[in-house]
């Protein structure tokens, strides 16, 4: 009896260590993600925002979520979710180009690729911007970098690339001297700057709500880019006019605005123009049947988001727009 509850104590201390020892290994994963900045989307295809959630729920299955936004800055760049193979992934596989014709399963397999060199250069301290370029290159580019300052560069990028021309000479543009890659003709060595193009570093920028609730509104927005602009639409099934864009996509994250924009703009905070940020709304008089007729969200770099006759979008803040602004306000 003596040897038994011996035995049994030994066996509760070694399965106490053993759920500690797990513990601590899952907390230093966590510990060792690589930073990235904290990135919202840009102008992306809304053929390429209908995976969203798919890339989203792809990613955490590896703890990645938040990383979803480059995934789709990636999609962007390899198809613009207009071919079947949408993360153009049939490569990492050693398949043919566009062999995958499913694109949930083009998305699984580019989002594994993804991984890989994720976790390599997480071993190795490579930065996020090698992980990006590393999904054109492949894993090898995370190792060059470990050894050449473990931070990616253009530079670095155009260096590895013809290294690997100088080992391959096929690797020539297909002789064509005016491509912009050439002679630097392995890959893309500017893959991680085209996919940045399309991200905004929200940690860079002031945003006037919460980052969580900007990232919703914009993702939300950026649905409906291209759609028509519909006078009185509301709701994705007419499309929208100005200030049904803003109480639509403010909606979706908790944000309750009345309906027209003159409304709207007795609703929010004034603020001057120097103190703007993205997710601020900014106010127009465009007709004279009330004092504010249109409304926008501030997106950064002098530009806004709305719904306006040409349809829903982007649209530069000229001189068009800057001489009928009649206000700025900020959602409280």
């Amino acid at each position: 009896m003596k040897t038994k509850g011996i035995k049994l104590i030994v066996y509760f201390v070694l399965g106490f260590m053993l759920i500690l020892l797990i513990a601590l290994f899952y907390e230093a994963e966590e510990q060792e993600k690589i930073e990235s900045p904290d990135y919202g989307v840009g102008e992306l295809n809304p053929e390429v925002l209908m995976y969203q959630d798919y890339v989203e729920a792809e990613l955490s299955k590896y703890g990645l979520e938040d990383l979803t936004n480059i995934i789709l800055a990636i999609i962007q760049v390899e198809s613009g979710g207009r071919v079947r193979d949408v993360m153009q992934s049939s490569e990492s596989i050693g398949l043919p180009p566009n062999s995958i014709q499913d694109p949930l399963v083009s998305i699984q397999v580019g989002i594994k690729h993804f991984h890989n060199v994720y976790l390599k250069a997480q071993e190795q301290s490579v930065d996020v911007d090698s992980v990006i370029q590393s999904y054109n290159f492949g894993g090898g580019y995370i190792d060059y970098v470990s050894s050449n300052g473990k931070e990616h560069t253009e530079d670095i990028a155009f260096n590895f690339s013809m290294m690997q021309v100088a080992k391959n000479p096929s690797y020539n543009c297909g002789g064509d001297t005016n491509n912009f890659r050439y002679p630097a003709c392995y890959g893309n060595y500017l893959y991680t700057t085209k996919v940045k193009s399309y991200l905004t570093d929200n940690s860079n920028e002031g945003v006037a709500l919460d980052k969580e609730a900007y990232e919703i509104i914009m993702n939300e927005a950026l649905k409906y880019e291209g759609y028509p602009y519909a006078w009185g639409g509301a709701s994705p099934s007419t499309s929208f006019d100005c200030s049904g864009l803003i109480m639509w996509v403010y909606a979706k994250a908790g944000i309750s605005l009345p309906r027209t924009s003159y409304e709207q703009y007795k609703a929010t905070t004034p603020i001057s123009k120097d103190e703007l940020k993205k997710g601020d709304l900014i106010f127009f008089k465009t007709a004279n049947y009330n004092p504010v007729t249109h409304i926008g969200i501030y997106v950064g770099n002098n530009r806004m988001y709305d719904a306006n006759n040409s349809g829903i979008g982007y649209s530069d803040l000229n001189d068009y727009w800057t001489t009928k602004i009649v206000g700025y306000g900020r959602v409280q």
